[in-house]
């Protein structure tokens, strides 16, 4: 048990007379968030776990932040995105640790990626590889800075973006990393970060940094966070599908050509006078590039089954696998010469595993393929993570686990969250919103849109589009379910409107949502990215459009297995996954309007199986209660008046 370390309890820190209310200008109470915070507190004084459901305007993080400062032990909270991490982090904790004077260690952890790495550092300056006039001062500024920072957290050094193709050089990971036989261990910023971690009394890490510490407990490496008490998801409905990507396995073109790359700089550094390697790295990147062009001869995403009999490619993967045996044959003899060369036969003998089990995959597993114009990816994935999740909590030191979302049910129900977890037996709850969505949101469902699968669709919803954007004056969101669509919508409404328009894809995310938010009138259109974790508060964003209901599509590989395993489990693949699913995707893309107590705004939901289906009503049902129109002129006057009010 975690008992409640503090006097204090939530009331006297959250209440209308509470120490935070004291001290932060601004602060309101909120009794939804006070009860939050209190079946928190109940749930770690009993050493029990809890599923909670806080819908927006809450104030979910302060609800949870507060318990894990009151109790004993360690805590851990897990985000979906290093934004909140971030927030988190540097906005929320320092107030509540402030607050309370705690004197409660804190700490940020993320992945190895995020981190600047002194030795590929040191090694791409000595190679030279930055030499070039453009290059050359922005890599000598970072090595200044690296000398410098305490962190080395690489969002902090402003001069490159963190997305910038340049700090591939600058950063390690999981395969070329040499670990404890790193010559630059000691200055290690990825290393500091872990130490401080386990000295931490709070940890906020991401969902993917939580697998990738399992992971390491699995193959005997130790582990990131020990002895934690108290374990806090964030976002937990993004839960589901990390732990689908970290349960799997893959190999990507891109992992093998930089293991190459690699492998014939480790011998032209420890092994010079090795005449073997190099011919065997050409051998493997032309049998690399034959199977990729082979394998463009079929659909470009699908079940390896469907293919795998073909003889070409038959004969193509032959030859790639014979290659990788050579190399990594040639990598053993090597690999006592340098660490190096050792580090690269590691890497080939992990990509001969997977390809191995890729090929011969067990049963509860899907493998299935993806290729575009320059790479490709193999892909053994869970068909159903539930089990290997439940098990890693069953047996995890964690006494008390809360997961909490803006979005875990679907029709009030929590089944198909705690379903894909195997967590059926943890109580689940959820709190509403304090917004007035009646009196700050209108929910337009147009009444004379065509179905989404007629060709009349399209003109019709572009038309309503430009119509609606022209009242609200911009100051738009439009979300998409395929790139397609977004596609198409861009270009009839650039030649309608004068508006700014960003469009995913011609820009990167982050520089998107920064020039959506410093220009007047703008309309931003996004895909499922953008579906979720944008704040976008006040005028700013008047009016959000969504085309088409969220269904995943069946023809993905790996969704397709899971529906069949849900029909072999007695379930229903439509109503009790693909439905339920489309619901908690629709509910974060509606949440986009109102994210303040003083926001307005209109969403259009332009799919009229809404209203013609079944499941259409227990969808719209699942949405805050906004005042429902129908009519086209009611939305454009509303969205005007909007403007004048």
């Amino acid at each position: 048990m975690v008992r409640l370390a503090s006097e204090l309890d939530v009331e006297a820190v959250l209440g209308e007379q509470g120490i935070i209310a004291e001290h932060i200008p601004g602060f309101r109470p909120r009794q939804a968030q006070i009860d939050m915070a209190r079946r928190i507190a109940e749930a770690i004084d009993a050493g029990e776990s809890r599923i909670i459901e806080a819908s927006t305007g809450i104030g979910k993080s302060f609800a949870y932040l507060v318990p894990a400062f009151l109790c004993e032990g360690k805590a851990v909270i897990s985000t979906g995105t290093k934004t909140l991490q971030d927030q988190l982090f540097h906005k929320d904790i320092p107030l509540i640790n402030k607050t309370l004077i705690s004197g409660k260690q804190v700490a940020l952890l993320k992945g190895r990626s995020n981190y600047a790495c002194p030795y590929r550092i040191r090694k791409s300056r000595q190679q030279r590889r930055f030499q070039t006039r453009e290059l050359a001062p922005v890599f000598d500024a970072l090595s200044d800075w690296v000398a410098t920072t305490r962190g080395g957290d690489i969002s902090e050094f402003s001069r490159l973006p963190e997305n910038d193709s340049l700090w591939f050089h600058a950063t390690s990971t999981a395969d070329n990393c040499l670990g404890a036989e790193c010559p630059d261990i000691g200055d290690c910023f990825v290393a500091k970060a872990r130490r401080k971690a386990q000295d931490a009394d709070i940890v906020v890490i991401n969902h993917h940094l939580f697998f990738s510490d399992q992971a390491l407990k699995e193959q005997g490496f130790g582990e990131l966070l020990p002895n934690v008490d108290l374990l806090i998801f964030d976002e937990a409905h993004q839960l589901p599908d990390v732990a689908s990507h970290f349960y799997g396995r893959g190999i990507t073109l891109r992992q093998l050509e930089l293991l190459l790359k690699d492998c014939v700089d480790a011998q032209l550094r420890e092994a010079p006078d090795d005449r073997a390697l190099q011919p065997l790295c050409d051998a493997n990147r032309k049998a690399l590039a034959d199977f990729r062009l082979l394998l463009g001869g079929f659909p470009e995403r699908g079940e390896w089954r469907h293919i795998e009999h073909a003889p070409r490619l038959k004969a193509g993967l032959a030859e790639w696998r014979e290659q990788l045996h050579a190399l990594e044959d040639e990598l053993e003899v090597l690999s006592p010469r340098g660490r190096e060369l050792a580090a690269c036969h590691g890497r080939a003998v992990g990509f001969r595993e997977t390809l191995d089990d890729f090929l011969d995959p067990a049963a509860a597993f899907v493998n299935w393929y993806e290729w575009n114009e320059r790479s490709f990816r193999l892909m053994l994935s869970p068909v159903d993570v539930s089990r290997q999740f439940s098990q890693q909590i069953d047996a995890s030191a964690y006494r008390s686990i809360i997961f909490t979302s803006a979005t875990l049910s679907a029709n009030g129900r929590f089944d198909y969250f705690s379903r894909r977890l195997g967590i059926e037996d943890i109580p689940s709850c959820r709190f509403d919103s304090p917004f007035d969505f009646s009196r700050q949101a209108r929910l337009y469902l147009p009444e004379d849109l065509p179905a989404p699968a007629d060709e009349a669709f399209f003109p019709a919803f572009a038309e309503l589009c430009a119509e609606l954007i022209a009242a609200s004056e911009g100051n738009a969101f439009l979300l998409f379910t395929s790139y397609r669509m977004l596609t198409l919508t861009a270009h009839r409404l650039r030649q309608s409107l004068r508006n700014p328009l960003f469009v995913q894809g011609e820009r990167q995310r982050s520089e998107l949502l920064e020039d959506y938010m410093r220009t007047d009138h703008a309309v931003l259109l996004g895909t499922s990215s953008f579906w979720e974790g944008i704040d976008v508060k006040g005028d700013k964003l008047r009016l959000v459009i969504i085309d088409k209901l969220p269904f995943r599509s069946p023809g993905d590989p790996v969704y397709k297995r899971r529906l069949q395993y849900a029909a072999e489990q007695g379930l229903n693949p439509f109503t009790q996954v693909q439905v339920p699913e489309a619901t908690i995707a629709l509910r974060q893309g509606v949440g986009r309007l109102i994210r303040d107590a003083s926001d307005q705004g209109l969403v259009m939901l332009a799919d009229e199986r809404l209203r013609s289906k079944p499941y259409g009503r227990g969808m719209l049902d699942s949405l805050p209660p906004m005042t429902r129109i129908h009519r086209l002129q009611e939305a454009l006057d509303y969205l005007r008046a909007l403007k004048t009010g």
